[in-house]
């Protein structure tokens, strides 16, 4: 019975029915068409991937360079994060910050996964996976990493991947990811105890992003690019801080699993 009450408050949020009758007890986050109200801009997002992948990028081509991943994202953002067991009793893993200190308004983490365009299939994808965020516009992004999920997502990397640069991060599915930021998909819902440090921001990015710098990218797409006749904008969703977030046992990430975009 546990575990059923366990399973049911993450999969409520996708229960259509369930989020009906308690719409009226959310707090909206209303988003206009004219002006977005983004907690960062589409500029500031594409600098921010730009300067912490091209540090990552010299890293891992350094042969002589002893310096690891958690060390290069606290010299250039100024934080470290990572998954561990979160605050929240029997609230599984959830993403701490284990050193340094998060500024409102930055980066925190990634969301992973593969990204199905609406026409695209994802019925037995979908069976018992929690892990599945869906886009305003449709578009889905499937989190899992393990079983049908995880499959698909490195058979899909290789069908993309041009030798020598793979086409995206899967370093993700393993417990060593390469990019610290890829995790998001661990951040767990606000509670009234621990409400929401981070909101969830939708950015495109555009296909002349660096080749070199997009293998560290935790996301690529379920249909190959060949099956469509136009260039195709890769969906990433950033995880953004909502205020300044300090390292300590408590300081863990919590978004809202539920927002309404209007």
């Amino acid at each position: 019975m546990n575990r059923f009450g366990r399973a049911w408050k993450t999969y409520r949020y996708r229960f259509v029915p369930w989020l009906l009758f308690n719409l009226k007890n959310r707090r909206l986050r209303t988003v206009t068409q004219e002006k977005g109200q983004k907690f960062l801009s589409h500029r500031e997002f594409e600098e921010s991937l730009f300067t912490f992948l091209t540090a990552l990028s010299k890293l891992n081509t350094s042969t002589s360079n002893n310096v690891g991943s958690a060390e290069v994202m606290q010299e250039t953002l100024g934080f470290t994060i990572q998954r561990s067991l979160s605050v929240i009793e029997g609230g599984g893993l959830g993403v701490k910050v284990t050193s340094g200190t998060i500024p409102a308004g930055l980066v925190t983490s990634l969301y992973p996964g593969l990204v199905y365009e609406r026409s695209d299939p994802i019925f037995f994808q979908s069976i018992g996976n929690p892990f599945i965020f869906k886009c305003s516009d449709g578009i889905l992004i499937d989190g899992n990493d393990k079983g049908l999920s995880k499959t698909l997502y490195k058979s899909c990397r290789g069908r993309d991947s041009c030798w020598p640069l793979p086409a995206c991060d899967a370093s993700w599915l393993t417990d060593q990811p390469i990019c610290p930021w890829n995790i998001g998909q661990y951040v767990n819902n606000q509670t009234k105890v621990h409400p929401a440090n981070v909101a969830y921001e939708e950015f495109d990015v555009p296909d002349d992003f660096p080749a070199r710098l997009r293998q560290y990218l935790p996301n690529t797409f379920y249909t190959s690019g060949y099956q469509v006749q136009a260039s195709r904008l890769l969906r990433v969703v950033a995880l953004i801080s909502l205020r300044e977030i300090h390292c300590g046992c408590v300081e863990e990430l919590f978004s809202s699993y539920f927002t309404l975009v209007r």
